[in-house]
């Protein structure tokens, strides 16, 4: 008889986590209480690119004179774009419909809470279980200083809905989301001001890269208030008036709220259930992705650390593999995973940036390559960023890199690869690129850090 399994939640890792073990044998019930994706295919990934891709065409066709190109009149219809918007996560959205009926998956559009060796839904039916995986993810955080009742104050999750771009948004968070969102509305006209807490935007990233964007984002007329906090609120019936406490005011349309977001664990009874759930709510798993109940598996942002769509994906898949073939049983590795900021210009980081290496008591060497020497770089239009390889001195081997600028998130995948594999600096930049490419800009790094770059060294 094929094992039972039932996976709460349906976004990258619940997802994954049924249709692998479909394919493994199991006998498989998915429950998502909203739409199959999840955040990311329908208010995070997803719906964000689309609109960004438009961002970034607009802000192209502002640079149409430097290419020989007179435009005039550029105007927005942001319902069209809206529109747009919805027909990509439909259709990425249908892909996953698509691939569970395939499956045989079957999908219960409820939200389950564990009881016993089963998992209850609203009006008593249950779903006996030999393995749960829980995906359930997480959602916007509020502050206790703000009122997100108020309807001029939203969260990511209402920018999806929005019918008319706002001219003045004031963005409380510098984090990842804060500033997709800071490089999504600029280019549209809106006057946008951040504020971040912290002494720098992007904390996960190092801090020239972080300075580096700031600069670039600041150029492209958004305001910034590092070490700031949104003091005064008043809600008007037009949008929000802020006093900050570096003493600035700010009136905006709209306020968005960008400080994180906290996962989807209380009241599912999974404390009842032996499962051990932090103090901020995040699913205790060992490297197996196991949770104290021996029965019980958890994957995805709601086991806490970065949370990203294709890390909760691979996640999904070990924690499955685990559970269905525990003899071949292989603990999660996290030591190669990219990370990508959909800022513009886009940020990748994978391994180790300049300052983790060193807290990690490493002794590193650099690489570094700038775009504004690369022929395609140029002829696009797109010079702004760099690349920065991290090795360690004594071996030379790659402990991770950055990238800012064009196609960045792209470009990661091949220092991915080099550090899955073991590559030394010198290895990686060894690899003859094509010419020209945004791609051999790698190649560049890697030769310089070694002085063996024709031209920069």
């Amino acid at each position: 008889m094929a094992d039972r399994v039932v996976v709460l939640g349906g976004g990258p890792a619940g997802a994954v986590a049924a249709l692998r073990a479909a394919q493994i044998g199991a006998q498989v019930t998915l429950l998502e209480r909203r739409e199959l994706g999840g955040t990311c295919t329908n208010r995070g990934c997803i719906p964000s690119k689309a609109l960004l891709a438009i961002s970034a065409l607009a802000a192209k066709i502002r640079q149409a004179d430097e290419f020989g190109l007179r435009v005039s009149g550029l105007e927005f219809d942001f319902p069209k774009m809206q529109s747009r918007k919805d027909e990509i996560v439909t259709r990425i959205r249908g892909g996953i419909e698509s691939a569970c009926k395939r499956h045989a998956v079957n999908v219960v559009p409820a939200e389950g809470h564990l009881d016993g060796d089963s998992v209850v839904v609203e009006g008593g039916q249950r779903f006996p279980y030999e393995q749960l995986v829980v995906c359930v993810g997480t959602e916007p955080s509020g502050l206790p200083d703000i009122d997100m009742s108020q309807p001029h104050v939203i969260t990511s999750d209402g920018v999806w809905t929005l019918d008319r771009i706002p001219e003045r948004l004031l963005i409380v968070g510098g984090g990842v989301i804060g500033c997709e969102f800071a490089s999504l509305f600029a280019p549209l006209g809106t006057r946008v001001t951040v504020v971040e807490v912290l002494p720098q935007l992007l904390s996960g990233v190092d801090a020239r890269t972080a300075q580096a964007f700031q600069r670039l984002l600041q150029a492209r007329g958004v305001e910034v208030h590092l070490e700031c906090r949104a003091e005064e609120l008043s809600y008007r019936a037009d949008g929000v008036r802020a006093r900050l406490s570096d003493g600035a005011e700010v009136e905006a349309d709209l306020l968005l709220v960008a400080v994180g977001r906290a996962p989807q664990t209380r009241d599912i009874g999974l404390e009842e259930a032996g499962v051990k759930v932090d103090p901020r709510g995040h699913i205790e798993v060992d490297q197996y992705l196991r949770t104290a109940n021996p029965r019980v598996w958890a994957a995805g942002d709601c086991v806490g650390g970065l949370q990203l769509a294709h890390l909760a994906s691979a996640e999904a898949g070990r924690a499955i593999e685990n559970a269905l073939r525990p003899a071949l049983a292989r603990p999660m590795d996290r030591t190669v995973v990219p990370n990508c900021i959909f800022t513009q210009p886009e940020i990748a980081t994978v391994g180790l940036h300049a300052d983790q290496a060193r807290e990690a008591g490493h002794e590193v060497k650099f690489g570094q390559a700038r775009f504004i020497g690369e022929a395609k770089a140029l002829a696009e239009g797109d010079a702004d960023g760099y690349v920065q390889l991290v090795a360690d001195a004594g071996s030379d081997r790659l402990l991770g890199a950055t990238i800012m600028g064009a196609h960045a998130v792209e470009l990661i995948h091949e220092v991915a690869v080099a550090l899955s594999d073991g590559f030394t600096m010198a290895e990686l930049g060894s690899v003859i690129h094509a010419h020209p490419t945004m791609s051999e800009v790698v190649m560049d790094a890697a030769q310089q850090g070694h002085k063996a770059a024709p031209y920069l060294s």
